[in-house]
């Protein structure tokens, strides 16, 4: 991200004699233009937070450990109102409602009995689904010929689905009944910030290049099946929380409707 903001602001250095003209009003004033925009783009996903479940009393927990998270692709879609003038240093700025679905990804690792790494008898995994419903707040730092690099924050809801919880257990270890965590779908706050460019190819239509990091909050699965092991456990008070963070780099583009 230091990177294209560093680029954007050494096109910004050259704006004022070599921006091309305006592509509002020659008026010193904003004009307002409705705009949508769609595009896609890649999902490199971050995940944070070891899980420990309980496997009943005067015994350690399980240790669910070395979690990761696969990567997806992911469209959106986008509309709002830009704000534009004929200026050279902060031409305009945007306000929009951004979609944005990805494919889903998978979060795996291994279970570690009793906390024990000598005991890591089993693999995990399940499947999220993540989209997102954001307002984009938007501001044009500088024009330089066709380009306007830019900055954007934004906050909304974010969506997942957690399901599919599988565990496997490794070579010489005996099945064991899994814990089985149940499907379930959820809400959190998201938040976003990111820097791009837009290449202006016509009067009305731009290309735009931009990277993002994007906080979505806790994922977590379903409780567990209720029954009771020989240890005396029941999963069905547990489920597995993990944050997931994600930098995502997207291709869009957007055209202001005459």
């Amino acid at each position: 991200m230091k990177r294209i903001i560093a680029a954007g602001f050494i096109l910004c250095l050259s704006c004022q004699s070599w921006a091309v003209a305006p592509l509002t009003s020659p008026e010193n004033t904003f004009t307002n233009r409705f705009y949508i925009s769609a595009g896609a783009g890649e999902m490199l996903n971050k995940l944070s937070g070891d899980n420990y479940i309980g496997t009943g009393d005067g015994w350690p927990d399980d240790h669910y450990v070395r979690n990761t998270i696969t990567n997806q692709p992911f469209g959106f879609v986008e509309a709002g109102f830009a704000w534009q003038r004929p200026e050279n240093w902060l031409p305009g700025y945007s306000l929009g409602v951004r979609y944005l679905a990805a494919s889903k990804t998978k979060v795996s690792g291994y279970i570690d009995q009793y906390s024990l790494p000598d005991f890591r008898n089993y693999s995990f995994s399940y499947d999220v689904q993540l989209s997102n419903l954001m307002a984009i707040l938007k501001a044009d730092l500088c024009r330089v010929y066709n380009v306007m690099p830019y900055l954007l924050v934004g906050a909304g809801a974010g969506v997942y689905s957690a399901y599919n919880y599988q565990e496997q257990p490794t070579p010489d270890v005996t099945p064991r009944v899994s814990p089985a965590f149940q499907s379930v779908s959820n809400t959190n706050f998201s938040y976003q910030f990111g820097a791009g460019f837009d290449f202006a190819i016509r009067k009305n239509v731009s290309i735009n290049f931009e990277y993002d990091y994007i906080h979505y909050g806790t994922i977590q699965t379903g409780n567990g099946v209720n029954y009771s092991t020989e240890t005396g456990t029941n999963y069905d008070n547990e489920s597995l929380k993990n944050k997931i963070n994600a930098n995502t780099f997207l291709l869009g583009l957007t055209y202001y409707p005459e």
